[in-house]
């Protein structure tokens, strides 16, 4: 009986230094979720709109760039953000499930040849590589407070890929944020801004982004345009926006992760804090029956021998 007391009173230590912890993290993922979140609210209309203006260039001048260009889908280069450490929920589980779907729709495309991953955060790398796929480069996840430079790195490699034919197309797979409960896989293609049969394919496999798929053409149809004018010149123009334009919507994808990954990770510790919590009530109210046994116990073997000695 004293052994059980004794392991019930060992347990119980356990589960309360962990409930402090999981409470900690909480509170700190609280914090750093609400400060993602607003960065990522603060840059997702101006994502947005720009993502919608840019494909209407695409639609109104196909070829004067580059970027707009319509191009065969053969060689893709997909950047994959996930996190460095678990504790989020099912977040990483739904990327990986997202990503597993997306390689597997590739195999419709007749065109298709190959596919390389950017991975940042230590999770996907690990997935991807178990998965079989090429990684050819790594980064740690952009979750604590990225900057704009931060992503530079992974820009430059996607850009300079697509301009000397390495790749041409270039796919962001992130989690997009819609709650502090819900974080929703989404898939978009960067590069080229043009309609292709990668589009299309995406939009197949069934991942949604409030109603919609995430690549945003259902909103071009609405707007027509027939044609648009720049200045000072049309090829100066587009020369220094789309890339500074492809930066910012890379720079959207990392801000959607963070907000994903804190407000996953919150709600994760939150439900454990709770378990938590119950599991120590339970473990109290079955020490106190014990103990108030083992007393039961000891006041009858009192009794008895009392009644022996008289």
């Amino acid at each position: 009986m004293a052994r059980s007391l004794r392991d019930l009173r060992r347990k119980m230590k356990a589960i309360k230094s962990t409930r402090q912890v999981t409470k900690a993290m909480e509170l700190v993922a609280g914090s750093k979720m609400r400060r993602a979140v607003q960065n990522a609210e603060m840059l997702r209309h101006y994502a947005l709109t720009s993502w919608r203006i840019l494909q209407r260039i695409a639609v109104v001048h196909p070829g004067v760039h580059p970027y707009l260009a319509e191009k065969e889908v053969k060689n893709i280069l997909a950047i994959f953000f996930s996190s460095d450490r678990g504790f989020c929920g099912s977040l990483n589980a739904q990327m990986f499930q997202a990503a597993e779907r997306y390689v597997k729709g590739l195999g419709g495309i007749a065109s298709f040849r190959n596919v390389d991953f950017v991975v940042a955060g230590r999770k996907g790398t690990h997935f991807l590589q178990r998965l079989g796929q090429k990684v050819i480069a790594s980064f740690p996840a952009l979750s604590n407070h990225p900057a704009f430079k931060d992503v530079l790195p992974i820009a430059r490699m996607a850009t300079e890929g697509f301009l000397n034919g390495t790749y041409d197309h270039i796919v962001l797979l992130y989690p997009d944020f819609v709650s502090p409960l819900v974080q929703d896989p989404a898939v978009k293609v960067v590069l080229p801004f043009s309609k292709s049969a990668l589009k299309d394919m995406i939009g197949s496999l069934g991942i949604r982004h409030r109603g919609k798929t995430v690549d945003g053409d259902a909103a071009v149809p609405g707007h027509e345009v027939a044609e648009y004018k720049f200045e000072p010149s049309q090829e100066e123009v587009l020369k220094t926006i789309l890339p500074q334009l492809t930066e910012m919507q890379i720079y959207q994808g990392v801000l959607e992760a963070a907000a994903s990954e804190h407000s996953a990770r919150m709600v994760a510790m939150h439900a454990a804090t709770d378990n938590a919590t119950d599991l120590l009530d339970d473990l109290t109210l079955t020490y106190n029956q014990t103990r108030q046994a083992k007393i039961t116990a000891e006041l009858s073997e009192l009794s008895a021998a009392k009644a022996a000695l008289d």
